[in-house]
C-alpha cells in the first residue's frame, strides 16, 4: 500500500512540475489569475447572490440549493484542510511559479476547485444544457490552482470530487 502511495505522490508531484513549469508563457500569466477567481469566495457568493435576489422561482429554487451545497462543501473541505494540514507545494518545491497571491493556509483539498464544482454540478443537474460549459470552467479554475502553485493535482481532484458529491446530495 505505501508503494502504491508513494507512486501517487510521485505522479502528483511530477503533473504539478509539468503543469506550474513547462506550460508557464505570458498569455496564462495573465489569464489564470482572473480563471481562479470563479473558485473564489467573492465570486461564488456574488453569483448566488445575484441568481437568488434576480432569478424567477426556478432559479431561485436551484440556486439554494447549489449555495447549500457551496456551504455544506466549504465546511467539510474546511475541516479536512485543518486535519491533514498539507503544505502547499510553493512551501515544498523549490523553484514554484506563483501568482500575485499566496494563500498560507492548508493545500488539500483545493477549496476553490470545490466551490466551483458545487456551484457548476448543481446549476448543470437543472439546466443540462449549460453542462459542458459550466464544467469545463470548474476544470480550467483547478487547472489554474496548480499553474499558479497553489494546489497540487490530487488537492484539485479531492475539490472536484467533494463539490460534485455534495451537490448530488443535495440535489437527489
Amino acid at each position: 500500500m505505501q508503494s502504491i502511495l508513494r507512486m501517487i505522490g510521485i505522479g502528483d508531484i511530477n503533473m504539478f512540475i509539468y503543469l506550474n513549469h513547462k506550460i508557464n508563457c505570458k498569455f496564462l500569466d495573465k489569464i489564470m489569475p482572473l480563471v481562479t477567481l470563479m473558485g473564489g469566495a467573492y465570486f461564488t457568493i456574488f453569483v448566488v447572490a445575484l441568481l437568488g435576489i434576480f432569478g424567477d422561482e426556478e432559479l431561485k429554487a436551484v440556486t439554494f440549493k447549489g449555495a447549500t451545497s457551496l456551504f455544506v462543501s466549504f465546511f467539510i473541505g474546511f475541516m479536512i484542510k485543518k486535519m491533514l494540514g498539507r503544505p502547499r507545494p510553493y512551501k515544498v518545491i523549490a523553484c514554484t511559479n506563483i501568482g500575485d497571491k499566496v494563500w498560507k493556509d492548508h493545500s488539500f483539498p483545493s477549496g476553490h476547485t470545490t466551490a466551483a464544482f458545487s456551484l457548476a454540478v448543481s446549476y448543470s443537474l437543472y439546466y443540462s444544457e449549460l453542462e459542458f460549459p459550466l464544467i469545463l470552467c470548474a476544470a480550467l479554475v483547478g487547472i489554474s490552482r496548480i499553474y499558479l502553485g497553489q494546489h497540487y493535482p490530487t488537492d484539485i481532484l479531492a475539490g472536484a470530487l467533494l463539490g460534485t458529491t455534495t451537490s448530488l446530495l443535495i440535489f437527489l
